[in-house]
């Protein structure tokens, strides 16, 4: 074991309890890509005991493994039925978010309940206003079709002052009233992490996700979130290296003085970005040591010249010091991207 992954429950149970503070109603976990790449099983054991009954998947299969967890939640799925995915959701009381006409056909006859998903902007997945038009003017002849969530999703709620947002709002409540008018106890779901922190609403169910995994839901703010993931590896081999040595693959960086070089035992295998070569940094004993050369697909390499790190010794490579999101500015992608391609070397380790 040269990597390994801290996961901090707790922290997550507290964003949970943050978000909860902030939003309208009550607050629904998304935990596809196996819970954001930390482990779902764990994360929704604890998000169960923390008081949340409802949970977002991305596809059938995730549905179904999160059934044999948690036997009487409510888990929907996001993308919706097709018809080799029909047996499962229904052996496994799953409930689908209903994007199409054809997926609204396909479920009439289970007699099981839906969610429907009316695109407001996002041009994702989502019936369009004139498909929401055609499938309510139907539903009389759809008699089992028991819609009881209403979903939309909000394309920029991470810049909470752009005037889209509020576009969508108005899309939203229109929508919405056509479909609660034929539903008298249709739920409203619309916002995610920034949107329940900006308390966007009124609605029934927020789905919490970048924000329960201590990710910052904004992109030009603070973050307010507890850091969830630490992400630890270790040095494999400290050697001195004169000036003017190239280090690593393709030598793409060259020592400009002589330096102490420590080969670490993590790479884009473990989940480390192959983009933070020659721009990354990570922490230990205090201080933030640079990520020299390119990263490998098992190792990289970081100047320790400036501390006490030795063969043996573990460098933080994203946790509390380093956070998940500057490793992704300095990877050029997103938080989420970050987590969900963590790899499946690291030890993993959960904590209260």
């Amino acid at each position: 074991m040269t990597s390994r992954l801290r996961i901090d429950l707790g922290a997550v149970a507290d964003n949970y309890r943050m978000l909860r503070e902030h939003a309208y109603a009550d607050v629904a976990a998304v935990v596809k890509a196996n819970g954001y790449g930390l482990g779902v099983v764990a994360i929704a054991q604890r998000l169960w005991s923390t008081q949340c009954r409802t949970f977002f998947v991305a596809t059938a299969e995730e549905g179904v493994l999160l059934r044999q967890t948690l036997a009487t939640a409510d888990i929907y799925v996001l993308e919706g039925v097709q018809p080799s995915s029909l047996e499962e959701l229904v052996r496994h009381q799953l409930i689908p978010v209903l994007n199409t006409p054809e997926q609204c056909r396909i479920w009439s006859g289970t007699n099981a309940p839906a969610g429907l998903h009316v695109d407001t902007g996002m041009q994702r997945l989502g019936l369009d206003f004139d498909e929401l038009s055609d499938v309510l003017a139907g539903v009389l002849h759809l008699q089992s079709l028991r819609i009881g969530l209403f979903v939309s999703h909000l394309a920029r709620a991470d810049e909470p002052d752009n005037a889209f947002n509020q576009l969508q709002l108005e899309r939203v409540r229109e929508a919405y009233r056509s479909v609660n008018s034929l539903y008298p106890n249709l739920k409203l779901s619309l916002t995610n992490s920034a949107g329940m922190l900006e308390g966007v609403g009124p609605e029934h169910i927020g789905r919490a996700g970048i924000g329960l995994y201590g990710g910052n839901p904004f992109t030009q703010r603070d973050n307010p979130m507890r850091s969830v993931l630490t992400f630890e590896a270790q040095v494999l081999q400290v050697r001195r290296v004169q000036p003017g040595t190239p280090v690593g693959y393709g030598g793409s960086y060259v020592a400009s003085r002589e330096s102490r070089i420590a080969t670490v035992g993590a790479g884009y295998a473990d989940g480390v970005p192959r983009l933070l070569s020659d721009r990354g940094r990570v922490f230990a004993e205090g201080n933030y040591y640079p990520i020299v050369g390119r990263v490998s697909m098992d190792m990289l390499h970081v100047d320790v010249t400036e501390g006490p790190i030795n063969e043996g010794g573990w460098l933080e490579i994203c946790g509390g010091h380093v956070s998940v999101d500057e490793v992704a500015d300095h990877a050029q992608t997103l938080a989420y991207e970050i987590l969900t391609g963590l790899g499946e070397r690291p030890t993993r380790q959960y904590i209260n």
